[in-house]
This record gives structure tokens, C-alpha cells and sequence, in this order.
């Protein structure tokens, strides 16, 4: 706490970790603690407190030497102020300090855990159905709890920053790593890399396609997913292509739309340029698509894990048990992000009386999530039923958002999508969010539904605002192909 030698930045949130700490062990504490040993944590409590106060060091010292409570460390804090910390050191000592802090949440709701424990082990219970449900419900608000203090951990730590008396490294290398183009995963569509976004999808983002029946939400989604796992993949680090064969690259794809033939039938059609009839003309003269797919993902390295679960079947934490096997079966640095089809029809881990209050708090799970894994989730979402009758993508509105504002808050980037009334090989689109890139952005994509594929898109110009234009203000409509690979852009 008091040490000089450290350039680790010392936060208000780890002021806060230890005093929990404290309180914890205060509350559970049935062992008798020596005088000179208690006398310390007083003194720690004491100092924690004082630096949420935004107390200098030098003001800790001088106001606790006058206390007859803390005269006599003195000497001892003078000596830990000096004392020489390496920074693994440090680290392990935060380290500990954050185990100690999931601990404190484990515990939140221990009681729950313990009487559904108890009830098992006496039979007290009304019916397995009631069992069980209250089962689910506690391991789920543990591991909740668990996951939303992670986040706030992490948002606290880089929450502060005087930028006249610290270090700026730590920020810096945040920026860095988090605009560095091989970090990001791309979404296979050149327009939306390099015109919309950094690079693609970032981690620990959240990304909403919102749309309609038959706007193409699922379609754009699953695009997303082939078009990147196809693409050649080089080791920035080494200028080296990756070798075939090795998996580097890991989509979680989790539908509560689509069941598993129907998702396989969707990713075939567009690698292959095939409608479900020519795609059942293949497999009945003996085409191993297997194979042919294999060769697709395996040259570049990429797999795609395909999950189907009935609706509301599933929650955020369930999809956290996904992300996990994937994990133990690849390794977490090979996990390019979890793609859900759709976030309208996930269940809720803890349930609300209002359903748009729900979805606000599914949304913020699911963001919770991609900060946890530190991923990109992608989902699609309903919009109102407002969207069937647009025929211009400027048009379109987060407004449209169906049940709840709080999935167009909580997310980082939301595409609006709604598929011509008229022809049916055009979808308009507008970028009604971006926290990373060009906002109120209007587009219209050309698109094959039976084929299952975004063909090309061209940026729109807005006449009312200089959405899409030229420099010098003259609208331009630029078409430009997906079917290229990012690389060359």
C-alpha cells in the first residue's frame, strides 16, 4: 500500500478489495489474533480508508504517527515505504488480495447454497421440479456475482488517471493492444473492416445485428463467422503463414433458432455458392461435405463449434459453460469470439417481473461476458415491427429496438437491417451505434437469401447530412465486393 519503489498504479479499487478483505475476515474470524497482529490490520483498515480519501502518502504517515493507537509501527511502515518490491512481487500480492475478494462474493450467497445442500441431504424439499430450480438459481447468482465483480474489478483499475503525476504505460499499452489490428477478428467483409470498423470485431465488445423476420440478421451473423474462419491467417510476430492443419482460430456459434442441419445447410451454401436444391443434389450423388469444408477451415487454421439449444432454454451463464469446453478442447487465446442467434430468445438467470427489463439485463450479461473472456460476442435482435415498412435504410432508427432500450445501451455497436418491401435481393442497413468506428451510417447490401449469402454493399448518402459523402460534399455511392479477403485491403 505504502510503497514507493512499485510503478504498478495503485487504485481506489484495491483500496476498496483490501477493506472487504478486512470486513470479511472480521465477520468470520473464530481463531483469537495476537494484539501485535491486530494492532496491523487496524492500521491497514486505517490507511485504506484515508486513500479512498484521496489522502497523499505523506498525509497517512503524518496523521496516523500521531495516533497512540499506531505510534509504535512507525518504524515499520518507514521501512515498507523504502523496502524494494519487483513487480512480479507486486503482482502476486494484488493477486492474492483478488482471491481473497471472490472468496468474499462466493460467500454472498453461501446461506442459499447451503440450505438447498441441506435440503437435499434431508429430503425437506417440496418437489424435485422446486429442488431443482432453486438448485440452478443459487449456482447461478454464485457464479453471477462472481463475474459481474470481475468486471467491475477491471473497469474500476483503469478508471482513474492524473495525467500530470502518473504513469501512462499501463493505459498505453491498453490502447495498443486494443487498436491492434491482429487482435481484432475480422468479419470477413472487407466494407465493414476497414469502412465501419478497426479491423473487425474487438475484444470484449459486444456487436447487435437488429432486424426483422427475413431482414437477414442470422444470414449477416453466420457471414460473419465462414468469411473470417476463411481467411488465411499470418503470425504477425513472425511473418509466417500459419500451418494447415493447426487450429488457431475458434467460432462458437450457439443457435436457439436454427438446429444443427439447418446451421451446417447455412454455411455450406455460401462457401459453395449452392441453393438447398443443388446442395441436396450433392449429397445424394455423394459429395463428402464434410471434406470439402474441412479443406475450407484447415488451410487457414479456423474452426467453427456449432451449438443448438431449443428457445429459452439457456442463459448467459450456460453460454459461459460453452465458451468453457471450447476452452479446455483449444485453449482460450484461440477463441476468436461466441456468435448467438439470438439474444430475444436467451433466458434469463434471474428473473424479473418486466420483460424488457429482461433483455436489459440478458444484454448486459452477455456484455459482462465478452469482458470476462475478453472476446467479441455477436448477437442479432428483434427490432419493432415499424422496420417492414422501411424502404430506405436512413429510415431506420435505434428506436426501433424492440422491448428494450437497454440493448442498444449496453451494446458497442448495433447494425440496423430491414429487407426491402418490394425486392427481395436488397437489404438496408444503417450504423445506428459504434463505439469504435463511423456511427449513423447508411448502406444497402445486394443480397442472395437462397443462397444464403451478402453478395456486396454500397454506402448511401444521406442528402439531409453528409452521411456517406465526399470530402467536398458530393454524394457518392461506392459498391463494394465481400467476396475479397481483407489482407489486400
Amino acid at each position: 500500500m505504502l510503497n514507493k519503489s512499485s510503478k504498478v498504479k495503485k487504485t481506489k479499487a484495491l483500496y476498496k478489495e483490501i477493506l472487504d478483505v478486512l470486513d470479511f475476515s472480521e465477520k468470520k474470524e473464530t481463531l483469537e489474533i495476537p494484539i501485535t497482529v491486530q494492532s496491523k490490520l487496524d492500521c491497514l483498515k486505517k490507511i485504506s480508508q484515508l486513500y479512498l480519501e484521496d489522502k497523499t502518502t505523506g498525509n497517512i504517515i503524518d496523521s496516523i504517527s500521531f495516533s497512540e493507537n499506531f505510534k509504535q509501527h512507525r518504524d515499520f511502515l518507514d521501512m515498507k515505504m523504502s523496502e524494494d518490491i519487483s513487480e512480479r512481487d507486486f503482482q502476486d500480492i494484488i493477486k492474492q488480495i483478488r482471491l481473497r475478494t471472490k472468496i468474499n462474493t462466493l460467500f454472498e450467497n453461501f446461506d442459499d447454497l447451503s440450505d438447498v445442500l441441506e435440503s437435499i441431504k434431508d429430503g425437506s424439499f417440496d418437489s424435485i421440479d422446486d429442488l431443482i430450480e432453486d438448485y440452478e438459481l443459487t449456482i447461478k447468482r454464485l457464479y453471477s456475482n462472481m463475474t459481474e465483480s470481475n468486471r467491475s474489478l477491471a473497469l474500476e483499475a483503469t478508471a482513474s488517471l492524473d495525467l500530470v503525476k502518473d504513469d501512462y504505460t499501463h493505459v498505453v499499452d491498453m490502447i495498443r493492444k486494443k487498436y491492434d489490428r491482429s487482435s481484432t477478428t475480422s468479419t470477413g467483409f472487407p466494407y465493414l473492416d476497414s469502412k465501419v470498423m478497426f479491423g473487425g470485431y474487438e475484444k470484449s465488445r459486444l456487436y447487435v445485428f437488429g432486424g426483422g423476420s427475413g431482414s437477414g440478421k442470422s444470414t449477416i451473423l453466420n457471414n460473419t463467422i465462414y468469411k473470417s474462419a476463411m481467411q488465411s491467417q499470418i503470425d504477425t510476430s513472425s511473418s509466417k503463414i500459419i500451418k494447415p492443419g493447426e487450429i488457431n482460430r475458434v467460432y462458437v456459434y450457439v443457435s436457439l433458432e436454427n438446429t444443427i442441419e439447418e446451421a451446417l445447410m447455412r454455411t455450406y451454401q455460401p462457401i459453395f455458392d449452392r441453393t438447398i436444391p443443388d446442395m441436396l443434389r450433392e449429397i445424394a450423388e455423394g459429395v463428402d461435405i464434410k471434406k470439402r469444408i474441412i479443406n475450407e477451415l484447415t488451410r487457414n487454421g479456423s474452426t467453427i463449434i456449432m451449438k443448438y439449444f431449443p428457445a429459452m432454454s439457456i442463459g448467459p451463464l450456460d453460454l459461459m459453460g460453452v465458451l468453457d469446453d471450447a476452452i479446455e478442447e483449444y485453449g482460450k487465446d484461440a477463441i476468436a469470439g461466441l456468435y448467438i442467434d439470438y439474444l430475444d430468445l436467451l433466458k434469463t438467470d434471474t428473473k424479473y417481473d418486466l420483460y424488457r427489463i429482461e433483455l436489459g439485463h440478458i444484454t448486459l450479461s452477455l456484455k459482462t461476458l465478452a469482458v470476462e473472456y475478453n472476446i467479441p460476442v455477436i448477437t442479432g435482435s428483434q427490432l419493432t415491427r415499424n422496420v417492414y415498412r422501411i424502404d430506405d435504410s436512413h429510415k431506420l432508427s435505434l428506436d426501433m429496438m424492440s422491448e428494450s432500450i437497454k440493448k442498444v445501451e449496453h451494446a458497442d455497436f448495433v447494425l440496423l437491417l430491414a429487407k426491402d418491401p418490394v425486392d427481395d435481393t436488397i437489404v438496408h442497413g444503417k450504423v445506428g451505434k459504434n463505439r469504435s468506428g463511423k456511427a449513423n451510417l447508411s448502406v444497402d447490401f445486394k443480397v442472395d437469401f437462397e443462397r444464403f449469402k451478402f453478395v456486396s454493399a454500397s454506402t448511401k448518402a444521406n442528402p439531409k447530412k453528409q452521411d456517406g459523402t465526399s470530402p467536398g460534399g458530393k454524394s457518392c455511392n461506392t459498391a463494394i465486393n465481400f467476396g475479397g479477403n481483407i489482407n489486400t485491403i
